[in-house]
């Protein structure tokens, strides 16, 4: 019978799948539209907008960069803490790039007097599936750290000295 530590070491990769998918559910919230500049409009503030702009979407991509370190992390995060700690850099980065992406939109709107004509904007479904898949991110992120901290702990009571047996 072979220990969890022996089957790791069979394996390259220790994907948390977990990880994966709330990185594809940030990517997918990030591609979608957020929000359009009036209702009249055709088109839509979203990550894809920006990416396809034919100056190649400048600043705006480094949220691809950060969702791209999420995405190689959960690879190994199941046993390698470092890339546990790696998803939750990449969860926060995501997060704050992207939000900094969205205030920009907002900014592109022009000064108003009141803030209702926010509320009045016709949102779509982008930022609320990205904030949901940045959110599994950390989570995820979290609970791999803590799972690792314990396969750990777990390998540490394997190794103890044993008394020799009298029999």
């Amino acid at each position: 019978m072979s220990t969890a530590k022996q089957e790791s070491k069979l394996s390259v990769f220790a994907v948390d799948v977990g990880m994966l998918v709330a990185t594809l559910i940030a990517l997918v919230g990030y591609l979608m539209p957020w929000f359009r500049p009036r209702r009249s409009a055709l088109w839509s503030f979203s990550g894809w907008e920006y990416a396809s702009m034919s100056n190649g979407g400048g600043w705006t991509l480094i949220t691809f960069a950060w969702l791209a370190l999420a995405a190689g992390a959960a690879l190994w995060a199941r046993t390698v803490l470092a890339a546990a700690m790696t998803g939750v850099v990449a969860a926060i980065g995501t997060l704050v790039n992207a939000m900094a992406v969205v205030a920009a939109s907002f900014g592109t709107l022009g000064e108003r007097s009141a803030l209702d004509y926010v509320t009045e904007l016709p949102f779509e479904a982008g930022i609320p599936i990205m904030a949901a898949g940045i959110g599994l991110l950390l989570a995820t992120s979290c609970r791999a750290i803590v799972r690792c901290h314990l396969l750990d702990a777990a390998h540490e009571g394997q190794r103890e000295p044993q008394p020799p047996s009298t029999e």
